[in-house]
């Protein structure tokens, strides 16, 4: 019973904690032109790490509908995770940029807070479009990161399907830390505008 009720007590904490830290995400910036630079920067950097990291991705990128790139903060403690984050969905064919909120909750093993830079590769118009319109959600599987460098590559079950079998591939470049996790999250983005 004492054990039952200081889980049920830790894990309270836990989830109020972590919805804490997921209403805190926005695009770094006091005016909408820095957020623009900030995003800019983001996907040069991240960009730049991929196509060392999988080169083949570039062709994936070139070929797509459309692809969007974000910056993730997650913090995982025992069963539960969550991270928030930001970025830009970019339209292929017409150059459209639209800039998203990003949240993701996970449940499952492991421990540590880590950055992330997830990309996301559409080969689907469709699902393109809901990423776009915020209805798009993907569900994230087990993970393994390792830094290497300045960077780090994560893999998981979730970004090991084909591409072709779900209209996307997702790719997740690591900033720092290792990490080793077993979950069963979502993620999940919303469009937002800038600031004037």
């Amino acid at each position: 019973m004492k054990r039952t009720l200081l889980l049920s007590s830790g894990l309270t904490i836990a989830f109020t904690t972590l919805a804490g830290l997921a209403g805190c995400a926005g695009i770094p910036g006091a005016t909408g032109e820095e957020q623009v630079q900030t995003i800019e920067e983001l996907v040069e950097r991240t960009l730049s790490d991929l196509y060392k990291q999988e080169p083949g991705t570039k062709a994936e990128i070139a070929k797509s509908v459309g692809y969007a790139i974000m910056d993730n903060k997650v913090t995982k403690i025992p069963l539960v995770g969550a991270g928030t984050g930001y970025g830009v969905a970019i339209n292929n064919r017409t150059g459209e940029k639209t800039y998203i909120r990003m949240s993701r909750f996970d449940v499952g093993g492991g421990w540590g807070a880590r950055s992330l830079r997830p990309v996301a590769i559409f080969q689907d118009e469709g699902k393109f479009k809901g990423f776009v319109d915020g209805t798009w959600s993907a569900t994230a599987g087990a993970e393994a990161a390792a830094k290497v460098g300045e960077a780090g590559v994560a893999g998981g079950a979730a970004s090991s399907d084909a591409a072709s079998d779900k209209g996307y591939s997702l790719h997740i470049i690591t900033d720092a830390g290792v990490s080793a996790t077993v979950t069963v999250g979502v993620i999940h983005v919303t469009p937002v505008k800038l600031k004037e």
